[in-house]
């Protein structure tokens, strides 16, 4: 494993949260190749395609929570697989005033530097769409 393959991933991933919790859809759909497929395996939801299904997953997100913190990063990066793994606390707060904490594990695998297939799993119900 080459030193610097590890810290690109790790910086990848919490640039896409921080992208996210800054709102800028833009910029998170830009992690994603055009062909993505974005599983939340957990509600066994999938979500295909960067510009069809899984924007309108991420704005159907955003529109639900006025506020959404990702912390708490724990990364398991596979660079011969082009993989991460991270374990994470959400904290969202809904546009009715209601707060929660989730714990999340998401695995992410790369193609030509962007994210190809994503699995998601966390607690409590689904926040990411039906």
């Amino acid at each position: 494993m080459k030193n610097n393959e590890r810290p690109a991933y790790i910086e990848t991933v919490e640039a896409y949260f921080a992208a996210l919790d800054d709102r800028r859809v833009d910029d998170v759909l830009s992690y994603f190749n055009e062909n993505a497929v974005f599983t939340v395996q957990s509600a066994f939801v999938t979500c295909e395609g960067r510009d069809r299904e899984i924007k309108a997953m991420f704005e159907q997100f955003l529109e639900t929570y006025s506020t959404v913190v990702h912390t708490d990063f724990e990364h398991i990066v596979d660079p011969v697989a082009q993989a991460i793994s991270s374990r994470f606390r959400v904290e969202l707060d809904d546009r009715q005033g209601g707060h929660e904490t989730k714990q999340s594990v998401n695995h992410w695998y790369f193609q030509d530097g962007k994210f190809q297939r994503v699995y998601v799993w966390i607690s409590g119900d689904n926040v990411l769409g039906d």
